[in-house]
């Protein structure tokens, strides 16, 4: 078990507090920062993130690790940051939102939007579909389905699949595959530094794409118009330049699929 594992493990257990389990994750960033290879790789591209520990970590969170439910009116955006868990978001044709947690969170109403800090266990939460989402993750997988909005995603480990979606994307990934089945595609950039990435478009999508590799192969189910390919490079026009896709991937392949 890692530092970081075995610090959450000891704040859930309740044998630190969470300004202790702050600290201890903080020391554990700056020594990191200081060895060669992929963990230093890895912490030096949280430093990048918005802040998540810091921001996830506080003195309000639920006092219980145990499973949670809570309940709210419909707001227009999520934002979501977690240290560690798996995170669900389905889209529901209901006026609600509903959170289900089974480990230590914080949730709180901000405006139009509601804030979820979670620092250990995972987290479902439905939503009605038109909701727009800002996810910023440390270690754990991301589902999302049925949402029609703009998506940010930020993750550090851990895998990310997108079922049904329709709307925009920013997404930053240090390592993990990332599979995305959109409806309807508005705007799409992606970066990534290891892991593979499909996207998955309806066979009368409009988008320019524009697809880069430094590692990794490029593959694309489409006719392009103005295809233009280089060594890990296309970039085309499907049917016509309405949307815009851009993709840039260090250490991973890119495949652009039909849905089926």
């Amino acid at each position: 078990m890692n530092e970081r594992l075995q610090i959450l493990k000891l704040l859930e257990e309740g044998k630190i507090n969470a300004e202790e389990a702050e600290r201890l994750l903080e020391a554990v960033g700056r020594s990191s920062t200081h060895e060669k290879g992929t963990r230093h790789k890895i912490w030096s591209s949280i430093e990048g993130l918005p802040k998540v520990i810091s921001a996830a970590l506080g003195n309000s969170f639920s006092e219980s690790a145990e499973e949670e439910f809570h309940k709210y009116p419909s707001k227009k955006k999520i934002k979501f940051k977690g240290i560690s868990g798996n995170l669900e978001i389905n889209g529901t044709d209901t006026d609600r939102i509903d959170i289900q947690k089974d480990g230590f969170a914080k949730i709180k109403e901000l405006g139009d939007s509601i804030a979820v800090k979670a620092l250990s266990g995972n987290v479902k939460i439905s939503v009605p579909k038109e909701t727009d989402l800002a996810i910023a993750g440390i270690s754990g997988d991301i589902e999302i389905s049925n949402i029609v909005g703009d998506l940010e995603i930020e993750s550090v480990s851990g895998d990310i699949i997108g079922k049904n979606l329709s709307g925009s994307l920013s997404g930053e990934i240090v390592s993990g595959d990332m599979d995305l089945d959109y409806v309807r595609v508005e705007k799409v950039r992606i970066k990534s530094k290891s892991g593979n990435i499909t996207l998955r478009f309806d066979k009368k999508v409009e988008a320019e794409i524009e697809i880069e590799t430094t590692d990794g192969d490029v593959k694309c189910d489409f006719d392009l118009k103005d295809r233009r390919e280089e060594d890990n490079v296309l970039s085309g026009i499907i049917n016509k330049p309405s949307a815009k896709i851009e993709v840039k991937n260090k250490h991973g392949d890119v495949e652009i699929k039909q849905r089926s």
